[in-house]
């Protein structure tokens, strides 16, 4: 019978608690359990204080706005009241005028008996006096009363004796501040008797309302709206030489707060927009009380987990180190068990366990040693098995040069191929160090091709060129000098024309650089390939298998020393020539 083990709700996530170290553990507890809900809260608190400052500030905006544009609609009223009142003017008004002469005699005597007119022009209003008197001269602030005039078939039609509207007047006849206009217009029939219809309209100067809107210091975005249309704002310019547009649908959607009131049959209309709430601005504006705040809420908390990690998860960090420091195998021991808690019995527990652990590293000390020098020997072994591959094939060629070379020409010269072949014979039979300077390499190289060249003739040239401070470079004996016969044999020799076989030593970007070039007959791009990567992973398998088998032995001592820092390219083109590239990644590069 087989028993299913229930897993209780809440063991998942005691088994993922298990995984996470403890200092995180106290981190988390800190962090989620204080600094988070801390942070929501004082976070809340900010909104809060930073809402009701915006609220304060649109209101307060609002209401300076409405201030402004009251008190200036005010003023315009005031002043068209005193027009209205003024005896002085209606006279002039009433007055049926025979000569342009009897006008201009009686306007300069009104301006001199009435300076309130003058006092008027101040820039802030626009003043037109209009009456039904065909006698008068348009001029100045007193103009014929033109029925068909926008402004006043709007004052007839409200059947009220004032009224604030916007205009667009399109034929600049009086204007203080462009097309569009925002007048008050009021007529002025105080005399029951006057024969005559008269009005007053005053424009109120559109240019200094919109800069002075502007210019206001107000904290949240305002546009005035007088009858369904967008007057001003303080956040966009307007063209005072186009019509008023309509109130965007939007306005009213996207605004936080409105002021409407009626002034003189005008529906006005003020929409604060909230700007987006600058936080940091706040912060900045309180910083002593948050500051207080945020010390209250973190210190108390900081300061005990400070203390629980100095108890607690120090001497968890100590335990750590102490294990990490284990060099050799050998694990070292704690000074000192400090405390009686589980953390003291956990360390106690451990300098137990570690002078169990380094009696057994002892005993098995030396058995281990008798194994690495066993697996000293296998390689070394692999190594002389790979020696012993290259005297019979590459003496066998180089014989065969000099016999070559005797038949044919009966000369002294022969001596000196069988000195150079000595020279070589030598570094065959002297295997005491398999690792040796590149420069005794070369002379080795160098000796084989004069070897090639008294075989070859005039078929034949090579060049050595190695840059200053490689000739230290520590390679595998007759290693390069298989690569360099290869190219002898392989492509200057099958070549029918002259021959070149270049050798070149250089470092660059912390790698040392051998490279073989002959202008032989190439190979095909599949031979090539084919060749790069049995060099790139040649081992003791390859060799026993046919097809350039000194390459891939010498590729394999080069990877052996080298401790796998070798790599090797081929480039080659049909009739053309191959080069062979070795790369190795010195090694205080790898330190």
């Amino acid at each position: 019978m087989r028993v299913h083990r229930t897993t209780l709700p809440g063991q998942w996530v005691i088994t993922r608690l298990n995984d996470i170290p403890i200092g995180r553990k106290l981190v988390c507890l800190f962090v989620f359990c204080i600094l988070i809900p801390l942070l929501i809260t004082d976070g809340l608190v900010l909104w809060m204080l930073a809402a009701y400052q915006q609220d304060s500030a649109r209101h307060d905006s609002l209401s300076a706005a409405e201030y402004y544009l009251t008190s200036t609609v005010e003023d315009a009223a005031g002043t068209a009241q005193n027009i209205y009142l003024n005896e002085y003017i209606n006279r002039f008004l009433n007055t049926e005028f025979e000569t342009p002469l009897d006008y201009y005699n009686d306007y300069r005597k009104l301006l001199a008996d009435s300076l309130y007119i003058d006092s008027l022009r101040d820039g802030k209003f626009a003043i037109m006096i209009c009456a039904g008197n065909e006698s008068i001269l348009n001029g100045g602030c007193f103009r014929q009363l033109d029925p068909e005039q926008a402004w006043y078939q709007a004052l007839q039609e409200s059947g009220q004796n004032i009224l604030l509207l916007t205009n667009y007047d399109d034929s600049r006849t009086v204007s203080v501040s462009g097309q569009r206009q925002i007048s008050l217009v009021r007529r002025m029939n105080y005399y029951l008797w006057d024969p005559m219809e008269k009005a007053v309209k005053i424009d109120i100067n559109y240019l200094r309302l919109e800069q002075d809107i502007q210019s206001a210091n107000y904290e949240t975005d305002l546009y005035v709206c007088m009858n369904g249309q967008l007057v001003c704002s303080n956040v966009q310019s307007s063209e005072p030489w186009t019509p008023f547009e309509k109130t965007p649908p939007e306005l009213a959607q996207k605004s936080s707060g409105v002021k409407a009131l009626d002034l003189y049959g005008c529906r006005l209309e003020i929409y604060a927009v909230d700007r987006n709430m600058n936080l940091g601005q706040f912060m900045r504006q309180n910083w002593l009380p948050l500051l207080l705040l945020a010390l209250l809420n973190l210190l108390l908390p900081t300061v005990f987990i400070s203390y629980l990690n100095r108890s607690f998860i120090e001497r968890l960090q100590l335990l750590t180190a102490t294990v990490r420091n284990a060099n050799d195998g050998v694990m070292p021991l704690l000074d000192r068990v400090q405390g009686q808690d589980e953390v003291g019995m956990l360390m106690g527990t451990y300098n137990e366990m570690a002078r169990r652990t380094n009696q057994l590293i002892e005993t098995v000390y030396k058995s281990r040693l008798r194994e690495q020098e066993i697996d000293l020997a296998r390689q070394q072994a692999e190594l002389l098995a790979l020696r012993s591959q290259i005297n019979p094939h590459f003496l066998f060629n180089v014989l065969e040069s000099i016999r070559m070379q005797s038949l044919l020409k009966s000369e002294k010269k022969t001596a000196e191929m069988i000195g150079m072949l000595a020279y070589i014979e030598r570094q065959y039979v002297d295997w005491g160090a398999d690792v040796i300077p590149l420069s005794d390499e070369l002379r080795c190289v160098e000796a084989y091709l004069q070897l090639q060249r008294y075989r070859l003739g005039d078929r034949f040239s090579y060049r050595i060129d190695v840059e200053p401070g490689c000739e230290g470079l520590q390679i595998p004996k007759l290693s390069l000098l298989t690569f360099v016969e290869n190219a002898c044999l392989h492509g200057v020799s099958r070549k029918e024309n002259h021959g070149w076989i270049f050798v070149r030593v250089r470092r660059q970007n912390g790698q040392a650089l051998l490279e073989v070039e002959d202008t032989g007959v190439g190979m095909p791009e599949e031979q090539q390939e084919l060749l790069e990567e049995r060099m790139n992973q040649a081992d003791i398998e390859m060799l026993k298998q046919r097809g350039h088998i000194g390459m891939i032995n010498a590729c394999l001592r080069l990877k052996k020393v080298s401790g796998g820092r070798a790599r090797f390219t081929v480039e080659s083109e049909e009739n053309i020539g191959t080069t062979i590239t070795i790369i190795l990644k010195e090694a205080r590069d790898e330190e």
